[in-house]
């Protein structure tokens, strides 16, 4: 396994709304249940059950979850068929390292 990230930020509204360049806060909610759904989506798509800290303290975890919010966020108006291969590489660099 890798060693997971300490110093790693956490996965904010401030995060994703910097990343999309947002201002205001009339999304906020929105963005705040796309980050927590994410957050499942990714960890449950690695291990069963509880994710490990490690798991959540990697950059890869992290970076899966912005992307995948992002991409919500960004097509929230289309019908969306596809993960982002981006995501779909990075969650299974993920299980290689995390699958129990």
């Amino acid at each position: 396994m890798t060693e997971p990230d300490n110093n790693s930020i956490e996965i904010t509204k401030d995060t994703i709304k910097d990343a999309l360049r947002i201002d205001g806060n009339s999304d906020d909610a929105l963005i705040q249940g796309y980050i927590d759904t994410a957050k499942d989506y990714v960890a449950n798509a690695i291990v069963d059950g509880e994710p490990p800290k490690e798991l959540i303290a990697s950059r890869k975890y992290r970076l899966a979850v912005i992307i995948l919010v992002q991409f919500w966020y960004s097509n929230r108006t289309n019908d969306m068929k596809q993960t982002p291969y981006q995501v779909l590489s990075l969650i299974q660099q993920l299980r290689g390292e995390y699958w129990q």
